[in-house]
């Protein structure tokens, strides 16, 4: 009877937020991606977007697997191909020289050893990315696809084939409905992907991760219990707050990363070895929880996606290797021992490298041949040292600016808790922070979203300091308090009524800092900082949607119309055919490249660098115009685009050219973000040539708050070319 009461009672524990408050914020992930217009950087497209989209639209998926597999499903599937585009670092692979194509032939006859060589050499100079992350995308952009061909086929034969008028005009609605939204659907689909299947559940690992250490921390029963009937009070609660509130998590995690699937990956992974982790008797012998074998699948997995996610996972295995030993203490040393080799090797490395394998199966079915991705992330960034080439920062730039950019409001709440912690289970969470922060610091490539997997384990730390500060403010007036540890002392809450009304105001003034501290910037940087990445590529489809339904309309033109689009601007800097898919026409766009070969070579100027450093020079002769500087041999002259998008700045330079020589006019701009703030100036209306403003308006390219300040944006400015569109 006591075992099914303590059964009974830890099916309650467990159970998921089932707090109004807590229901009311469970919403905040899918409305952040509502709100999301801007791009936080390429990569949240280039890394997974990009090449799903090249798998299930892309035409012959740009050698990313056999060709004619690839043909025949298609065919099969009855739909035209798009044109896609792919990173070098989803093409990269391994040019064997014609010494090493000798030995290869010949290692034939010298054993398994050579050809293991010659395998991890190929697989060292092969792909970066693996396919592991966007395996939910692709999916997903399947089904887009069968969406896509059911709406294009219906259209013909609708009222025969229906049973009765309100189904055919339910599917007539429907098909109206997606392939007018097309677009969205395939450029946000997936951020409600990833908000269902990364960041919810993230936030809910917080939750039951916090829970797990609430029960397994010093508290007495009675304590428990009230923390159980007021939630406001518990360290899950707060902990959760702090997920949901950060900056970071709404501006980050719930974007398309590798980054995010890695967290999430690390998140579950923990909160399915709560009981090893965190569990004061723990010991189960040599028999292991399926929970703990999944945990580490999904290890193996997250290497695959990046393998500096095992300076998080190496950590976790380490630690409840410790705990079954210090668990088995009464025990022989002959035991002990092999109790924590079964433990290490059993479980942590077995199942990692399980999901590794599964990981690598994975990317064997999409690149078409055996890829190790992980090994060319090694080569890449450890061996040759690129990721440099990207960008460079101090060694402790984590300490001083990444972590505290990322914490925000939470960081003294950290690091209050984290100068308190003698306790097991918090020490585990920061033996997981500690290396993780340590072993990136030694990359010189250094970014924020680097460090997105430890942020839901800093939450539940911070959360916990939060729950400590409100408890220590509502038991002050009985004269208990805290113990050297931070932890309550066993005492029978009987809190005044006075006491009752302040420390709910106190709760209620703590959650209302969260929000202001946080969410103001979130929208800020979700809103309008770098929106014309995404704007630009919405306003381009709605001109070719516009201009082929009037060709239609007009000229009696039913067959697919084709359109050019040219970047002139930073590599990468806006998403490409996931941004520009359209049933009615298609896309052939072109952006300037920056691959590491000319990003490493001093003899090799990337095109991007050209531009920048020459937009007229680069224009004449990227394009064949004729002039006294330009040297078009050996160049590659392309065909003037349809749509072309470059930034003001530099439209300033080739604006006469674009004009002149290539007949193109000046058709929008787009606020891409602020350049600058200056205070309120009422002679702004005049503009010259050198704050160049296609609009000669001051509302183009200012906004006036309150009369005081001025906000200067800086615009992508797009020009089309008459009669742009061309027959298939």
């Amino acid at each position: 009877m006591k075992m099914q009461q303590d059964g009974k009672q830890q099916q309650q524990r467990q159970q998921p937020p089932n707090n109004p408050a807590i229901r009311a914020h469970m919403h905040l992930p899918y409305r952040q991606c509502m709100d999301d217009t801007t791009q936080f950087d390429p990569d949240e497209y280039w890394q997974t977007l990009e090449p799903a989209y090249c798998l299930v639209f892309g035409s012959a998926n740009n050698d990313t697997r056999n060709n004619s597999t690839v043909e025949e499903r298609n065919h099969q599937n009855g739909q035209e191909n798009y044109s896609c585009a792919l990173t070098w670092e989803w093409s990269r692979r391994w040019s064997p020289s014609p010494s090493s194509t000798t030995q290869s032939t010949a290692s034939m006859h010298k054993g398994i050893i050579q050809n293991a060589r010659l395998a991890i050499e190929r697989a060292l100079h092969g792909p970066v990315r693996s396919y592991v992350s966007i395996l939910p995308t692709y999916c997903y952009y399947l089904a887009c696809r069968y969406m896509f061909h059911w709406a294009e086929n219906i259209e013909e034969g609708n009222d025969n084939s229906a049973t009765n008028k309100t189904y055919a005009a339910i599917q007539r609605y429907s098909k109206h409905l997606v392939k007018q939204h097309a677009t969205y659907i395939i450029s946000k689909g997936p951020a409600f992907l990833n908000a269902i299947l990364v960041a919810a559940p993230t936030d809910l690992s917080v939750w039951l991760i916090a829970s797990r250490m609430d029960r397994a921390h010093s508290i007495t029963a009675t304590a428990t219990v009230q923390h159980e009937s007021c939630c406001w009070k518990s360290w899950q609660f707060w902990a959760l707050m702090c997920s949901i509130t950060s900056w970071f998590h709404g501006y980050a995690l719930v974007r398309t990363y590798a980054n995010s699937v890695e967290t999430m990956c690390l998140m579950v992974g923990v909160a399915l070895l709560g009981p090893e982790l965190f569990d004061q008797s723990n010991h189960r012998g040599q028999h292991h929880r399926p929970q703990a074998k999944l945990a580490f699948v999904l290890g193996g997995l997250s290497a695959c996606v990046r393998f500096t996610s095992l300076a998080a996972w190496i950590p976790l295995g380490l630690a409840i290797t410790l705990r079954d030993w210090v668990g088995t203490s009464h025990e022989s040393k002959k035991y002990r021992f092999s109790n924590v080799l079964h433990t290490l090797f059993g479980l942590c490395v077995t199942y990692g490298l399980i999901g590794t394998i599964f990981g690598c199966c994975i990317d064997r079915w999409f690149y078409g041949f055996w890829a190790i991705p992980f090994l060319g992330n090694i080569h890449f960034n450890v061996l040759l040292g690129h990721g440099s080439l990207y960008g460079t920062h101090p060694f402790l730039w984590y300490a001083y600016a990444g972590i505290p950019a990322i914490c925000g409001i939470m960081l003294p709440f950290f690091l209050w808790e984290i100068s308190t912690i003698d306790t097991n289970p918090r020490l585990t969470l920061l033996g997981i922070i500690t290396p993780y922060i340590v072993l990136h610091s030694f990359s010189e490539h250094k970014e924020f979203r680097f460090l997105l997997p430890i942020l839901p384990i800093i939450c539940i730390l911070a959360g916990h300091a939060m729950s400590r500060l409100v408890q220590m403010i509502d038991l002050t007036p009985n004269g208990s308090g805290f113990d050297s540890s931070g932890s309550m002392k066993s005492m029978k809450y009987k809190a005044p009524p006075k006491s009752l009304i302040i420390n709910e105001n106190f709760q209620k003034f703590l959650l209302v800092v969260l929000l202001i501290s946080n969410y103001p910037h979130l929208l800020y940087l979700g809103l309008i900082h770098q929106r014309g990445a995404i704007a630009v590529n919405r306003y381009l489809v709605s001109a070719i949607d516009e201009e082929t339904r009037q060709s239609i309309e007009y000229n009696e033109n039913e067959n697919i119309q084709q359109y050019s689009i040219h970047y002139l601007m930073g590599c990468h800097s806006s998403p490409l055919y996931s941004h520009l898919h359209t049933l009615n026409a298609r896309a052939n766009a072109w952006h300037l490249g920056c691959p590491p070969d000319c990003r490493s070579s001093p003899d090799i100027v990337c095109e991007s660098d050209a531009f920048s450093s020459d937009p007229a020079g680069f224009v004449m002769s990227a394009y064949g115009i004729p002039g006294d500087d330009s040297c078009l041999e050996g160049e590659v002259v392309r065909e003037p685009p349809s749509l072309l998008v470059v930034m003001q700045d530099d439209a300033v330079v080739i604006e006469n050219l674009l004009s002149e020589k290539l007949k193109m006019d000046h058709i929008a701009s787009i606020r891409h973000t602020i350049k600058s703030l200056s205070w309120h100036s009422q002679n702004y209306g005049d503009v010259s040539k050198s704050d160049w403003c296609p609009t000669c308006n001051r509302d183009h390219d200012v906004f006036t708050l309150f009369s005081l300040i001025d906000f200067h944006f800086d615009h992508m400015e797009v020009f089309a070319k008459i009669g742009s569109s061309t027959e298939p």
